[in-house]
């Protein structure tokens, strides 16, 4: 296994302003392909695991727009993301890296 870098959001759009970002390292792998689908698959169990409110209507989102909403990717317990084979290195901090 290797070291990632989790950046949230993970897709950024271009506009004048900027976005708060987070990052996160991890112990683990990321899918060379299907990166988002994967992640986003994490958030939807981790907000059902952490009963987050109206986590049903959020699963329904795409997973684009789970990638890019950090208040749902730090709400992830850290079970979750261990489950799923990333054990975290340390916690959620800003970042401005891209």
């Amino acid at each position: 296994m290797a070291n990632v870098t989790l950046r949230i959001p993970m897709i950024t759009s271009v506009g004048p302003l900027e976005s708060p970002r987070i990052s996160r390292d991890f112990h683990g792998v990321m899918p060379t392909v299907e990166s988002v689908a994967f992640v986003a698959r994490i958030i939807r169990e981790g907000l059902e695991t952490a009963h987050y409110p109206e986590y049903r209507r959020l699963s329904e989102l795409s997973d684009d727009y789970l990638v890019e909403q950090i208040a749902l990717v730090t709400a992830v317990p850290d079970d979750v993301w261990i489950r799923n084979g990333f054990y975290p290195l340390t916690e959620w901090k800003p970042t401005r890296e891209l």
